[in-house]
Formats: structure tokens, C-alpha cells, sequence
């Protein structure tokens, strides 16, 4: 769908009006990438789900309606999808995306945020553990958990960003690109089995849940309630938080003033006259 989102934005920038925006929308339908994801997943790839070319397709669509180039009518205009136009103007789907406070595929997420709860509870050594099960849904239980050997690999992997948290409680740039052969996060990955539960099957996709239990080397066990990925819509990130990840992943590439900058030009981008205005910011 990024695909017909994008040729909304571009019909809007051009100044497009009535069924030349209708064949710019069915155009981008049409053209939109076809992500076959669970192919994706068995195979990580810099593919990431299509965003980039569903981008590319949306901006070809808006130019070539305004070519004259006619479209199919677009979804929006199928009686099935009353429920998302009655409300336009007045309810922003936008608002009900989910945003990612690690570096990795929102499937380990919350299986990130089970460990959190058990460590928000119990002071944990990591060398100490002993076993860790981790308790999810198909689709999650079917990322990698080989030892990863591209960014992309260790993205797409259950086992990884696991451990990767209990070894440096984060997973961010640093250890899905520098730390693919870390031996501590590689005999952490050894200690992690996976469980399917139906319970959390038959939440998906509406919620991502996970379960984590603990084995402790002394015999001590620590268990995790059933936790939602956090970011969803309705287990939201704070400003300040979303604010901390943009600092933490742009910071080490533009330094703290010119990151500092870059944000407050995205706040204000509405007010901007042209966008090229942002280029020099992204450059410095």
C-alpha cells in the first residue's frame, strides 16, 4: 500500500484533480511491489518489503496520469472499502502504523520486550543463564535462527536480537552491523529454544505476543507475562522516545548539532517552500 500512499502524496504535490487523482491511485495499485514476505523471511535480503520500489511506483503512477496514462478504478472506490473512506479527513490511518525501538524485524520484538519485564522485576546475569524459551506465534517462530552472516540476516532472526539484548541490553545499528560474529551473542543464541503457542497464534496479526522464560544457571526460573511488541498503536512510544531513537541512529553519522537540525527541519516541514531546503542538513 506504500505504493498508493505515495501516489496520493505526489497527485497532492502536483495539483492533481478528480479522476486524473483516481487514475494515479489505480495506476499505483496496479504497479505496487508485490512483497511475497514469508519468501523474504526464509531468505533476508535488502528487499525490506518492498518500501523503496512501492515508493518509485506511487511517483511514476501520480506523473502518469498527469500524462494522460489511465488507471484501473482504485480500491478506495469498491464498496468493501466504504470503511476506510467514510471517514477521511477525520481518521488518519497513519496514526495506527507501529514504529520499531530496535533494530530488527517487529516479529522478535516483543519477545525483546519480555526479557525487559523480567529484568524490570529480577537483576539478571547474563552469564548465568542457563536456557531461555521463548514462547510465539508461527510467523515469528519462523525467522532465522542460524548464526547470522549480513545485516539483513541478522534483522530477520528470532535468535539474535535475543540475545543481542540480553548481552548489551539493546539491539541497534551497532549490533546488526558490527557484531554478526560476537561470540557472546553467538553462545547466548545457543541457549534459546522457541515454542509455537496457539494462544498467541490466534492474536496475530491484530498483536504481536511473546512469552520468555529464564533458566538460571542455580535453578532459578523467571517468566515474562505474554507481552505486545511496543510501538503499536495502542502500546505506544512516547515523543521523547521516538526522539531518543532518532538522536541514537543519527547522531554517530551527522554529529549532535547537525542531527539536532535535521529534526527540527522535519518538525517544520509543512512550512517549508521547497525541499531542497532539507538537503543541506541531510549533507552536512
Amino acid at each position: 500500500m506504500g505504493a498508493v500512499g505515495a501516489a496520493a502524496g505526489v497527485s497532492y504535490i502536483l495539483g492533481l484533480k478528480g479522476r486524473t487523482i483516481d487514475h494515479s491511485l489505480g495506476n499505483a495499485e496496479y504497479f505496487g511491489a508485490y512483497s511475497p514476505m514469508m519468501r523474504c523471511i526464509e531468505h533476508p535480503s535488502m528487499l525490506k518489503d518492498g518500501i523503496n520500489w512501492g515508493c518509485i511506483a506511487g511517483l511514476s503512477a501520480a506523473y502518469l496520469a498527469k500524462a494522460g496514462y489511465t488507471g484501473i478504478p482504485s480500491l478506495f472506490t469498491l464498496e468493501e472499502a466504504e470503511g476506510l473512506t467514510n471517514d477521511l479527513g477525520e481518521s488518519y490511518r497513519v496514526n495506527e502504523l507501529y514504529y520499531k525501538p530496535y533494530a530488527c524485524c517487529r516479529w522478535a520484538q516483543p519477545a525483546i520486550e519480555a526479557i525487559r519485564e523480567i529484568q524490570s522485576r529480577n537483576i539478571l546475569i547474563s552469564e548465568n543463564i542457563k536456557k531461555i524459551v521463548i514462547h510465539t506465534f508461527t510467523e515469528s517462530a519462523a525467522l532465522s535462527k542460524e548464526y547470522p552472516e549480513t545485516t539483513e540476516e541478522a534483522q530477520y532472526n528470532l535468535l539474535f536480537p535475543v540475545a543481542a539484548f540480553l548481552s548489551y541490553g539493546e539491539v541497534g545499528p551497532i549490533q546488526v552491523l558490527e557484531h554478526l560474529n560476537d561470540p557472546i551473542i553467538l553462545s547466548m543464541m545457543d541457549k534459546i529454544t522457541v515454542v509455537v503457542d496457539q494462544k498467541l497464534n490466534e492474536a496475530f496479526p491484530e498483536r504481536a505476543l511473546s512469552m520468555v522464560k529464564i533458566v538460571m544457571q542455580d535453578g532459578d526460573t523467571y517468566q515474562s507475562d505474554i507481552i505486545q511488541a511496543r510501538g503499536d498503536y495502542d502500546y505506544l512510544l512516547n515523543a521523547e522516545e521516538k526522539k531518543e531513537k532518532f538522536f541514537w541512529l543519527t547522531t554517530p553519522i551527522l554529529g549532535k548539532e547537525s542531527a539536532k537540525s535535521l529534526l527540527e527541519s522535519i518538525q517544520s516541514l509543512e512550512h517549508m517552500k521547497s525541499i531542497r531546503k532539507l538537503i543541506p542538513t541531510i549533507e552536512a
